[in-house]
């Protein structure tokens, strides 16, 4: 009767402590946290994806594989060192378990210490419901629940889910779990890839995860992993010769355990990616930002990413604070106000880069200056946006003025004020605009559109986006090239031709806009992956590419050829920078009022990139420089990104023909004129008579 009552008491026990089981012994949907993994393209191999980066989540490194991928020598060492018996049991190991229990609980010892009892379900149990070990009666009930919940199990699932399930959840040491995570932890290899010695090593470990790190304490893992083999060998699962061949193999661990389980700083470029696949998956797939946070974080997605790594790292590299670029004296302090405390705080220059290519892929991404020390801090290349300068006049100004035919390359205007207005210091009325080069002085004679554009004057830009009209300029930037940080309040001659606008433009939009200069006229809008799928190869997002004819063929060929000289012309704004090696290119300087925001755009037949360098707050950037920073930093990292890369060019139009103008006053030139130039034209858009002057 007693023994009836204690078996009643204990199935409803076992029923009660057991019933929300289904929650995580559900091995078709193992709510475990996984890691995601973000890939880049091999530059060295196209079509192939290397591993960029790992998420890690507070708790732990753990990445899925298929039991189908894991080799038998992996399989077999778990077996052989964890449960031989595991094929034929139905769950537990019933001689171990009474040995265990006697040994436990009762004077009579068997063993010397205590011995483990538990078979590979088991094991997985306690993965899962991370029930763990206590002492006396509670220890003892805990077993129990574990080999009830190992039968359930064994009864619901096949061997073989039970023991992939087994291998991508064991416990390794510090934040790491699970063999693939092991394997590319311990030897930098896929799981698949691994010797039959370094399958032992990894199957050393679960034991004591400390005791037998091979990191911490190689010589303990080495004793196991060879006891591991000899099982194997005993269990004829390998042969002599492979046994005597892994024995001998030395343990070389090619990384730091603890420094590659814990959280690294993210990359700006990483961080753009979690921001944008945040927002993707709110958007597609209707989670919250928490929803989609967590997700990201824990959910063993594969994102794969645009990034290049040869760029980033030449980025990030470039953008060190004690480097020639921005260091030294081009790294100034200011002293300004702390807008919440009032008090007096010292700041520093900071700027940022975005790189992308001709079908939209970004590239590259740097959104400060210096060593990043936070995961998601604040990146400038994407999230800041700042006035432009002159790198608006391109594409607010020439590139659609010449689209519709209201000027050709070498139309001459005239370098002369377009207004009066008041001087905001003096109250006095003064001309407007004022030529950044030459100090405000006007030649008062009209200059062609191309060295107009080669000297960075003010005073033509504002003239063609006259003739355009603010609002079509207004139109383009936001319409065709989306950018989406213009107001209607811009819609004037100062900020579509001067870049004077009421808030900015980010480097990452400023550099989709050039690309058409570099692509035959074509806008894409610019994205940082292509899919993110599950750990399981499901695909979850797939990015859209939308591109759109932004401008002609022969307005993108004309354009890219009057940005050249900007770097060769004698007077081009960048000459004393110039170009990468090997390889044309082309761009557009930016300064805007009071040295307050520095700029770059430039373009090579690869890659387009933006550059700024100032200060956060709105304050002049008082340095006198050699050779320009934001221009500086794009040639040094065009010539590492476009080192071994095969020489091309940028692409042409076959519908441009080129004729000789006269550089004084743009018209064609005749043989009296003294200073003549090559122009690139179409055919009904060319200078209509010849010039003037001569």
């Amino acid at each position: 009767m007693v023994g009836s009552v204690a078996a009643v008491w204990l199935a409803s026990y076992l029923v009660d402590a057991t019933k929300d089981d289904d929650r995580f012994l559900n091995l078709n949907d193992v709510k475990l946290a996984y890691t995601t993994i973000l890939y880049a393209e091999d530059p060295e191999n196209p079509g192939q994806y290397v591993e960029y980066h790992r998420l890690r989540n507070d708790t732990e490194n753990r990445v899925w594989v298929d039991l189908d991928k894991i080799p038998q020598d992996v399989i077999d060492a778990f077996i052989s060192i964890e449960d031989k018996d595991f094929y034929n049991h139905k769950g537990i190991n019933i001689k171990r378990t009474i040995a265990a229990a006697i040994n436990e609980y009762t004077p009579i010892k068997l063993f010397s210490s205590r011995q483990g009892a538990s078979t590979i379900t088991q094991q997985l149990v306690k993965n899962l419901t991370e029930d763990m070990d206590v002492e006396g009666m509670g220890g003892l009930f805990r077993k129990l629940r574990e080999i009830f919940r190992a039968w359930t199990l064994e009864k619901n699932y096949s061997k073989d889910m039970i023991l992939e399930a087994y291998l991508n959840t064991l416990r390794l040491s510090g934040q790491l779990g699970g063999i693939q995570a092991g394997a590319n932890v311990y030897f930098d290899k896929d799981i698949s890839e691994v010797t039959l010695a370094q399958a032992a090593s990894i199957a050393a470990i679960t034991n004591a995860p400390t005791y037998y790190s091979p990191i911490a304490n190689p010589e303990n893992n080495v004793e196991r992993r060879d006891y591991i083999l000899y099982l194997m060998l005993e269990n004829e699962m390998i042969t002599q010769q492979e046994y005597d061949e892994a024995v001998a193999e030395e343990l070389v661990v090619v990384t730091d355990h603890e420094t590659v389980a814990s959280s690294d700083v993210t990359s700006y470029f990483t961080d753009m990616v979690i921001d944008q696949v945040v927002a993707d998956l709110q958007t597609e797939l209707g989670m919250t930002a928490g929803e989609a946070t967590s997700y990201i974080y824990s959910g063993g997605l594969r994102i794969y990413t645009t990034v290049n790594p040869i760029i980033q790292t030449a980025m990030e590299e470039e953008f060190v604070i004690d480097g020639d670029t921005f260091g030294g004296k081009n790294y100034k302090e200011a002293v300004v106000k702390d807008k919440a405390t009032g008090e007096q705080i010292i700041i520093y220059p900071q700027a940022a880069m975005a790189t992308i290519d001709y079908d939209g892929k970004i590239v590259g991404v740097v959104g400060g200056l210096g060593e990043k020390t936070a995961d998601r801090s604040l990146n400038r290349a994407v999230d800041s946006v700042r006035p432009v300068g002159s790198t608006m006049k391109p594409i607010g100004a020439y590139a659609p003025a010449l689209d519709m035919g209201y000027i050709n390359y070498s139309t001459g205007l005239p370098d002369m004020p377009f207004k009066k207005i008041e001087d905001p210091e003096t109250k006095e009325e003064r001309d407007w605009p004022r030529n950044y080069v030459g100090e405000g002085i006007y030649e008062e004679i009209n200059i062609p559109v191309v060295h107009a554009l080669e000297r960075s004057l003010n005073t033509i830009a504002v003239w063609t986006v006259d003739m355009l009209g603010p609002d079509n300029a207004y139109d383009f930037l936001t319409n065709t090239l989306n950018i989406t940080s213009l107001v209607p309040a811009d819609i004037d001659h100062g900020p579509m031709a001067l870049g004077s606008l009421s808030y900015g433009i980010s480097p990452l939009e400023m550099a989709a806009a050039y690309a058409m200069f570099g692509n035959g006229g074509v806008y894409t809008t610019p994205y940082c992956y292509t899919t993110v799928e599950t750990a399981q190869g499901d695909i979850i997002l797939e990015k859209q590419v939308t591109t759109v004819q932004a401008i002609s063929e022969d307005t993108a060929y004309i354009m890219n050829r009057a940005l050249r000289q900007v770097i060769v012309g004698s007077r081009g704004t960048a000459a004393a920078v110039g170009g990468p090696s090997r390889m044309e290119s082309v761009g557009k300087t930016g300064t805007t009022s009071d040295d307050m925001d520095h700029w770059f755009i430039g373009l090579t037949p690869y890659y387009c990139t933006a550059s700024w360098w100032g200060y956060d707050e709105q304050i002049p950037l008082t340095v006198n420089y050699s050779k320009h920073p934001p221009t500086l930093a794009w040639k040094n990292v065009m010539n590492i990104a476009q080192e071994n890369l095969e020489y091309k060019n940028f692409p042409t139009s076959n519908s441009v023909i080129t004729l000789t103008y006269c550089k004084d006053t743009g018209d064609l030139a005749t043989e009296s004129c003294p200073n003549q130039a090559t122009g690139y034209y179409t055919e009904d858009n060319k200078p209509a008579t010849t010039c003037y002057m001569h």
